[in-house]
């Protein structure tokens, strides 16, 4: 083989060139740690690395989701304690209306607390969060929820929607409560009506009509819900309480006027002994906020014509409606509790899983240190030699070997 001068030129330069180009590659892998920078260097590699960095990403993204939903969560809940202590503090007025004799001036001080509590529990029904957001409103969130419409009856404006927050794959947790499930849509005090002139009906207990009323109540035929009331002339005169079926419920001694106690209810029939058959019935069940109820209990304590029964009986379902209130209030607490162990649940999930992932990338794509400097100095010396080698070639020629 014939060997020139340019050939042994040519070769030695070809060798410092790639051992140069090895030296930098090896450089920039120190610098940034990483086995490689374009996907022709590793095909496969590189498809790895970045299905493995879209996943770390996303679950950047739900930990960042779970952050807003936990502050949502905690301002819905700590707005909702808030409820629960206005609540109670009405419910504890309400009790002095019931429980005390009050004159004129003290109706009028117990309507202005109660009006002050009405305003607080306005202002928390219409709560908005850091962003302005309403919180009780469902998916109509820069709508008020709770307004007072043209006849001063306090309306629902918002939807029954519920928004949610994505934490991971496959679960999303809600970060609303509408107000139409937590605060409009609470049972009042259930009530009976007399369908007869001589029958008086009005409520007694209103714990105990609530449990009747819940198991006697028939949503699907009105008429199973009427009640009747027949007197029998005798010694004594006698009265029996029958369903519509005919059923006897109730009988006992009958005097004429006197009031009949029958599960809550107290019967007043006046007429004689054997006269026309009383009836009543049950009311259709009604929903409504508590800010209505409450407007009526303080036009009740303001208006001087109202006599202390009416005051009394009004005041017993108000309790019945701001327990209700608190009920369906606390429920929702407990939804949101659940909520939030399910959220610190599925971020711990999410960060084992992140951490997976990542250390899969690096496995893949990342250098260890100390092997970036062991390919450093390899390299370095593999080019030394090479400039060695191409300096003696440089100072010779074919003579020498001649």
């Amino acid at each position: 083989m014939r060997i020139t001068t340019n050939m042994m030129y040519d070769r030695n330069l070809t060798s410092l060139m790639k051992n140069s180009e090895r030296l930098s590659k090896a450089l920039d892998q120190m610098n940034t740690l990483e086995k490689f920078s374009t996907a022709g260097e590793s095909p496969n590699g590189m498809a790895q690395k970045l299905n493995l960095t879209t996943a770390i990403e996303k679950y950047k993204q739900y930990a960042s989701n779970g952050t807003d939903l936990q502050a949502k969560l905690t301002q819905e809940e700590t707005t909702l304690d808030a409820v629960n202590t206005a609540l109670g503090s009405a419910y504890t007025k309400v009790q002095q209306i019931v429980n005390g004799t009050n004159t004129d001036v003290d109706r009028e001080a117990l309507a202005s607390e109660l009006e002050e509590l009405q305003k607080q529990l306005y202002d928390l029904m219409n709560a908005r969060d850091e962003n302005g957001e309403y919180l009780f409103a469902g998916n109509q969130s820069q709508t008020q929820p709770f307004t007072k419409d043209s006849n001063g009856n306090y309306i629902y404006q918002g939807d029954s929607g519920q928004r949610y927050s994505q934490i991971s794959e496959q679960v999303k947790i809600a970060s609303s409560d509408p107000g139409s499930s937590v605060f409009q849509q609470v049972a009042t005090a259930r009530s009976a009506s007399s369908g007869t002139a001589n029958l008086t009906v009005s409520v007694s207990d209103s714990s105990q009509f609530s449990s009747f009323y819940g198991q006697k109540y028939d949503a699907a035929t009105s008429s199973n819900n009427t009640y009747s009331v027949v007197t029998t002339a005798g010694s004594p005169d006698s009265y029996e309480i029958r369903d519509a079926a005919n059923n006897v419920l109730q009988s006992g001694e009958y005097v004429a006027g006197d009031a009949i106690d029958f599960n809550g209810l107290s019967l007043t029939v006046d007429v004689a002994a054997g006269g026309t058959t009383q009836t009543f019935s049950l009311d259709a069940p009604q929903n409504d906020n508590i800010l209505n109820t409450l407007d009526g209990m303080i036009s009740a304590l303001r208006d001087p014509t109202a006599s202390t029964e009416q005051i009394n009986a009004l005041a017993a379902s108000t309790q019945t409606h701001i327990s209700n209130t608190q009920t369906s209030v606390n429920s929702t607490l407990g939804n949101i509790g659940g909520r939030m162990n399910n959220l610190d649940s599925v971020l711990a999930s999410n960060d084992s899983l992140s951490a997976i992932k990542k250390e899969a990338k690096a496995n893949i794509s990342e250098l260890d240190m100390y092997d970036a400097i062991t390919n450093v100095t390899k390299e370095n010396t593999a080019l030394t030699m090479a400039q060695q080698a191409y300096s003696l070639v440089n100072k010779s020629t074919l003579f020498d070997y001649m």
